[in-house]
């Protein structure tokens, strides 16, 4: 079997949808922090190498993640195609999971998010290490399962310095490994379900059309809403707004307004940012 080396974070199935006609079957992209206007075919847009693969202690490469995301979407295509045809999953149907799935996983597999997740453990790592060095008690205790695990003694002076490192982490940076940040791949089990149980619509752009980004499914919220101190309650907040762009002339929106069943229309040109 041949090993997918070349692994999209912005699915092919997704990004087909954005070839334009100049030149014909290529994708545009913008580089917001470099200003690099591009285009290429929608198999070289959006892809890294082995972005999700695991390289195993004997020197092979694990790639049944990206062979785990390609059988999503494969799933999710009829579906998606069927959406672009104006027909939306019936709620509480395999349909509607499958593509819920999709989305969810479409939300988790981006760089941003992966690096979020690598962002919250280095953090914690920190405060971990921070509460040890105040624990005299703890603190001894890490410094034996080190020296027993490294099989050498630790000096007082060397004691010390680690103390004041944990202590002050101003000048350290923590490397979290990338395979540790395919963990931000889980949080797509509960996002499915909850995408599952919204209100699902489709609206068109009457004039201009949407793009598509790096993390093409986006949240909004009424800011009203948050709250100073236990924030916006992400997906579940009942104002919420939940809008993916199917192809420049139609967006995917999934809300919790029960009331929003028709077919709209923007009437504005339209952009997710």
């Amino acid at each position: 079997m041949t090993t997918a080396k070349r692994q999209h974070f912005n699915p092919r199935l997704h990004l087909q949808h954005f070839a334009g006609t100049e030149p014909k079957g290529h994708v545009w992209t913008y580089d917001k922090r470099t200003g690099e206007v591009r285009h290429a075919i929608p198999e070289e847009t959006a892809v890294e190498r082995h972005f999700y693969s695991i390289k195993k202690s004997d020197g092979k490469i694990d790639t049944r993640i990206e062979n785990f995301l390609s059988g999503v979407e494969s799933m999710a295509a009829p579906i998606y195609e069927s959406l672009l045809r104006d027909v939306v999953p019936k709620a509480n149907t395999q349909l509607r999971a499958d593509f819920a799935t999709f989305l969810a996983l479409t939300y988790v597999r981006t760089p941003a998010m992966r690096k979020t997740f690598a962002d919250g453990l280095s953090r914690a790592i920190q405060i971990a290490g921070y509460v040890h060095a105040t624990n005299t008690e703890a603190f001894e205790s890490i410094t034996r399962s080190y020296e027993k695990e490294e099989g050498r003694v630790l000096s007082d002076e060397d004691k010390k310095r680690l103390r004041e490192t944990l202590l002050d982490a101003s000048d350290n940076v923590i490397e979290v490994p990338k395979e540790r940040t395919l963990r931000a791949l889980e949080a797509a089990n509960e996002l499915a379900p909850i995408l599952f149980q919204m209100q699902w619509s489709l609206v068109f752009a009457a004039h201009g059309f949407f793009i598509s980004t790096d993390n093409p499914l986006v949240r909004q919220v009424d800011h009203k809403s948050c709250h100073p101190m236990y924030g916006d309650h992400g997906f579940l907040n009942k104002t919420a707004e939940v809008l993916y762009p199917l192809s420049p002339k139609r967006l995917l929106l999934m809300t919790w307004n029960q009331s929003v069943r028709k077919i709209g229309f923007l009437s504005e040109a339209a952009s997710i940012r």
